[in-house]
């Protein structure tokens, strides 16, 4: 019989089999190609809950470090390119889906959230060998913001990769504290693009923060007088506030002209 399938439509096909073999798979590869691993910030990966975790992507080793570090279920969020051949019949029992814009990605990501499990997205869309972190997409930014007004408590998390391929060959790998979503999902119904830009551009200054913590370099994508710019999501609200506060004194200003 001729199997039927519809590409659209996203099935979760995580095995506990495949995966463990996986998982023996990329130890070896892992292994064989670098020195040393070491992995920063674990302690900030839920043990349970839900959460969205954002990287940058500058190799193909970059699923493999974040399949080994996380220790936990979860989805990730791939190039349909990269599901193809033997990857596209052994990576989906990881947790690998295509990013595919015509399927329902939100209610893919959201089912996954209602099992317990994670998803891992690389927002720049795709690898990029040059050094440079590349802006982000909205993807996962909407992904949280969707979450959020449907109520479901999903944490997002920062990640930054990085190796140096000279021997002795090493790969790092950063998690950093969850990013607060408070200012961002109260405005996210009145004004839904600006709130997913400011949090996408939020999501890269943290990465770019934790990607220069753990080169010993300093980002050149967002510097404030030479210090770098860490708790983006504050000035975000504190400059919302500041915005309201002075459409609140015009408003005072011409309601005091009125009666004078």
């Amino acid at each position: 019989m001729k199997e039927i399938r519809n590409s659209n439509q996203l099935i979760d096909r995580k095995n506990w089999l495949g995966a463990a073999f996986l998982d023996l798979v990329n130890e070896i590869v892992l292994r064989f190609k670098f020195r040393r691993i070491e992995v920063y910030g674990r302690e900030n990966i839920p043990t349970a809950d839900p959460f969205i975790l954002v990287s940058n992507h500058s190799s193909r080793f970059d699923g493999l470090m974040v399949l080994r570090a996380l220790r936990r279920k979860a989805n990730y969020m791939v190039s349909p390119a990269e599901l193809v051949g033997y990857q596209g019949v052994t990576l989906p029992w990881v947790g690998a889906f295509p990013a595919n814009p015509k399927a329902d990605l939100i209610g893919f990501a959201q089912s996954g959230f209602r099992k317990g499990d994670g998803l891992v997205v690389f927002p720049e869309g795709t690898v990029y060998y040059d050094g440079i972190l590349h802006p982000f997409k909205l993807g996962a930014a909407r992904i949280a913001m969707a979450a959020e007004r449907d109520g479901i408590p999903v944490k997002v998390i920062p990640a930054s990769i990085m190796y140096e391929w000279e021997a002795p060959a090493v790969a790092r790998i950063i998690f950093g504290e969850s990013v607060d979503l408070t200012a961002y999902s109260a405005h996210y119904e009145k004004e839904p693009l600006v709130a997913l830009r400011n949090l996408s551009n939020s999501l890269y200054r943290e990465v770019a923060e934790l990607r220069s913590e753990i080169s010993g370099r300093p980002s050149v994508a967002y510097t404030d007088n030479g210090k770098l710019c860490r708790s983006w999501a504050q000035e975000f609200e504190q400059a919302v506030e500041q915005m309201q506060e002075e459409v609140q004194e015009q408003k005072l200003d011409q309601e005091f002209d009125r009666v004078a």
